[in-house]
């Protein structure tokens, strides 16, 4: 069965500094499958914090970042990739985990995890499959816990796929570093030298085998939770690229006074037949179709609020705090 969510209507987006990127994210179970005939990278070799070069074979576009080549990066922890080499400008940050992974063979000195790759299928239609086997964690000090997951990048559509497969994770609180699951993201646009994003970024939540996703928008910072347990074997966690309209990108026409607000939110607005609704920061709907450019927020508890216009031929989101 596949879960659909459709990530604006998460609502966890506020601050906008250039044109958000939007995806549709959706969970599947597929039987997990090793890569058969893939290229070793690591090629029998004992690694932590390895640096690969992984040629796609087709344009891969992510936003505005178009790239045939992909790189797990040295600078970050294993099992994150991006489109550039170095840890400088703006990049796109893929990873199906973020956590500081490495050899299960680390302390032995003889490598049991297999990091390869193969791309497969017809000119058009080709994937990138990226395949970790067997890794361990650097802080288990069990040196016994392990995953197996999977990156599969899709040309033309531009789809991304996290694919897990089988694991053991008897020491959670060392090989997760202290939160409660794996760290599953997606940076569209990240200005690594100031540490911020500058479009839409995704973080998985939740339950594994059910979980929700949080967008955080550029120039902001997440506070929220994270995978509650390990991701079970077969889940798939699949990002899919959402056209946009003209008035996405048009963040002027749609403005909030004041903010923070107690007891009136005032709607400055140019745009025609809409209607708002506000959320909180659980993606509750709190109040909801109204068309009015004043709207009565004293009843709302304090907190952070994300108020969300809507036309015919698009819809954006502003976060406020109500106080």
């Amino acid at each position: 069965m596949i879960k659909k969510l459709l990530l604006p209507l998460f609502l966890l987006c506020a601050i906008f500094i250039n044109a958000q990127s939007v995806y549709e994210f959706e969970t599947e179970n597929i039987a997990y499958q090793n890569l058969v005939g893939s290229t070793s990278l690591n090629n029998g070799e004992v690694w932590d914090d390895p640096g690969y070069t992984i040629p796609l074979g087709f344009n891969f576009t992510i936003s505005s970042h178009t790239f045939d080549i992909i790189y797990i990066v040295e600078w970050s922890f294993g099992g994150e990739l991006s489109n550039e080499q170095i840890d400088s400008g703006i990049l796109t940050l893929i990873s199906p985990i973020a956590q500081d992974i490495a050899d299960l063979g680390l302390g032995s000195g003889i490598s049991q995890s297999n990091i390869s790759y193969k791309t497969e299928g017809s000119p058009g239609n080709k994937i990138l499959k990226i395949e970790w086997n067997n890794i361990g964690f650097l802080d288990d000090s069990t040196e016994s816990d392990f995953m197996n997951f999977q990156l599969w990048l899709y040309e033309g559509s531009n789809i991304i796929e996290y694919r897990y497969g089988p694991n053991q994770i008897n020491n959670p609180s060392e090989s997760f570093e202290g939160i409660s699951g794996p760290l599953v993201t997606l940076a569209i646009s990240l200005n690594i030298d100031e540490g911020e994003l500058v479009d839409n970024g995704y973080v998985v939540e939740g339950d594994p085998a059910n979980p929700a996703v949080a967008v955080v928008a550029a120039g902001d910072f997440y506070d929220g939770d994270y995978l509650q347990g390990a991701i079970p074997d077969g889940m798939v966690y699949r990002f899919t690229p959402q056209p946009l309209s003209i008035e996405d990108f048009t963040q002027n026409n749609f403005q909030i006074s004041p903010n923070p607000a107690s007891e009136f939110l005032n709607i400055e607005t140019q745009l025609s037949n809409y209607n708002f609704s506000i959320y909180n920061s659980l993606g509750q709907k709190v109040i909801g179709a109204l068309s009015t450019n004043q709207i009565d927020i004293s009843n709302l508890s304090n907190g952070i609020y994300y108020i969300k216009i809507e036309t015919e031929t698009g819809s954006a989101t502003k976060k406020f705090i109500k106080q």
